[in-house]
């Protein structure tokens, strides 16, 4: 089977196809055939060495955290799974999803909403969770909340200010020029031009601010937060993780968001999704020869709602043992 690799951190040209043998699911876990793997922001960040000391791992490495495809054999004599049912799922450390099989645990997968093909179905997970559990479980969002989503147009940014709505918050989606639109028919009551406007200088206070792209942190963004309010950044720093040690001290919180792969959540969104609350936004699917192609242009910063990889296709660059490791 084919998938991703890179032996050493560096740019995107350190993705390679490789031909590797197939895993064996073991008891609890569950093959999936991916047919899609979403692009996310973490992936090249990981890639480049960015999250090295944070998020270590083992040479050759495969990108990817979420994937949608289909059953192809339990690694148990029983499953609530069976063979050719879709699913998708957020899969845990180390990643792994750029590849045409892998083995997840079965408590991980949640079955695909009809409405949604497998590569809108692999943009959800990781990106949807991320946004849910950062406006849920950290900012405690209720209704009439005043939400603020930092890269409202990009993948976590778009969930959020979806979900926020659901919430029956007020939210101000942040973007560029040309995204105003877009982040406008999100749902966002306000939409600001960071290229026009610095959205921490106008005045206005949150109950949560959501830094989908880790931009201004969370000293730039302390004036803006209400005397409780929540500063929440999807780039999990280690000064970010020390002042979150610190927050039972303050009455202004500060998180990092990881998100965890819990298949009752990826289930609620999949409601949202049946219920056309929620909308997944696909910039662009790409083929897995053009991985590096989708890896620069995630970090060019300028995607619109998600990139994916349609892993059924592409041709092997060059065979690679699958035991062969080393510690990074």
């Amino acid at each position: 089977m084919k998938k991703i690799i890179y032996h050493k951190y560096g740019p995107p040209e350190v993705l390679k196809v490789a031909e590797v043998e197939m895993p064996e699911p073991a008891a609890g876990q569950i093959l999936v055939k991916v047919e899609a793997a979403g692009i996310n922001p973490v992936d090249y960040k990981i890639r480049n060495g960015s999250l090295k000391l944070i998020m270590p791992g083992r040479f050759p490495r495969t990108p990817g955290g979420e994937i949608a495809g289909t059953v192809h054999k339990s690694g148990s004599s029983s499953s609530s799974f069976n063979p050719g049912d879709r699913v998708f799922a957020m899969l845990g450390m180390p990643q792994g999803g750029y590849a045409q099989y892998v083995a997840v645990k079965e408590k991980l997968l949640c079955s695909i909403p009809a409405e949604l093909s497998f590569e809108e179905a692999a943009a959800v997970p990781l990106a949807g969770l991320t946004a849910l559990q950062s406006l849920r479980d950290k900012g405690k969002i209720t209704e009439g909340m005043r939400v603020l989503v930092n890269g409202a147009s990009g993948g976590v940014g778009s969930y959020a200010v979806q979900i926020a709505k659901v919430y029956r918050a007020h939210v101000t989606g942040v973007c560029s020029g040309r995204n105003l639109s877009f982040v406008q028919d999100l749902g966002a009551d306000t939409v600001i031009n960071y290229e026009t406007e610095d959205f921490t200088k106008t005045g206005n206070q949150y109950d949560i601010v959501l830094d989908a792209v880790a931009k201004k942190g969370f000293m730039g963004c302390y004036n803006i937060l209400k005397p409780r309010g929540v500063y929440v950044s999807t780039l999990p720093s280690m000064g970010l993780l020390l002042r979150q040690t610190l927050n039972p001290l303050f009455s202004r919180k500060a998180f990092a968001i990881i998100s965890s792969s819990r298949a009752g959540d990826l289930a609620f969104l999949g409601r949202l999704i049946e219920e056309g609350k929620l909308k997944v936004h696909l910039e662009r699917a790409y083929t897995l020869d053009e991985v590096v192609q989708s890896h620069q242009r995630m970090e060019s910063g300028r995607v619109r709602g998600k990139l994916v990889l349609k892993v059924f296709t592409g041709q092997p660059e060059e065979k690679i043992p699958q035991s062969e490791g080393r510690v990074a």
